[in-house]
């Protein structure tokens, strides 16, 4: 459950602060989210789905060149493969330099290894998909629902672990009591 509250909380914080900085500055932000409950596969998932913003950044800045490297070295076939590993790892690095910066406690790593195993999941599936033909492969809707199960499995595994850990929910829980006690005290009624 907490997956599916960390998805709404942060689906609300940006979708408010797009508001807000349309409605102050005219900017106009693009979604953070396209449905993810809808992915059919992992690739779909982390690449058109989940926080878009992260991928538009990620592409350009680490697949692209990783991609352009292992080209040379391993042809255009395989080039993605190392690309889409290594695109996992730097997400995992950035998310425990978050952790810190939230908690102020050493990473324990969990996190890291939480997107390295799903970069070489995701590079295993691209294998499967050059690989298998299209007629054998799973159907979309039980793909997605085993794509899912993976993230919300190994987020309960590796990725939230850290946080309970270092009561960033209940502090969590604590921010939110407050804000909704500062709303209730402008509120008329």
């Amino acid at each position: 459950m907490y997956c599916v509250h960390i998805y709404i909380e942060l689906e609300l914080i940006l979708a408010l602060a797009a508001t807000l900085a349309r409605a102050m500055f005219g900017f106009e932000f693009e979604p953070q989210f396209n449905e993810p409950y809808l992915a059919t596969s992992l690739q779909d998932f982390w690449g058109r789905r989940w926080n878009l913003m992260v991928t538009s950044i990620l592409r350009p800045t680490v697949y692209y060149p990783i991609r352009r490297i292992s080209t040379r070295l391993l042809g255009s076939r395989w080039a993605s493969l190392p690309a889409i590993v290594v695109v996992f790892v730097v997400s995992g690095l950035m998310h425990e330099l978050i952790f810190y910066y939230m908690t102020r406690v050493a990473p324990s790593w969990e996190v890291t290894w939480f997107f390295i195993l799903h970069g070489v999941a995701v590079a295993a599936e691209v294998v499967v998909k050059k690989v298998v033909p299209e007629k054998m492969r799973l159907h979309p809707v039980v793909s997605g629902a085993s794509a899912l199960g993976f993230v919300a499995v190994t987020a309960v595994w590796l990725f939230l672990p850290q946080l309970v850990r270092n009561g960033v929910d209940e502090k969590n829980i604590g921010e939110h009591s407050k804000v909704m006690d500062l709303i209730k005290g402008l509120l008329p009624f």
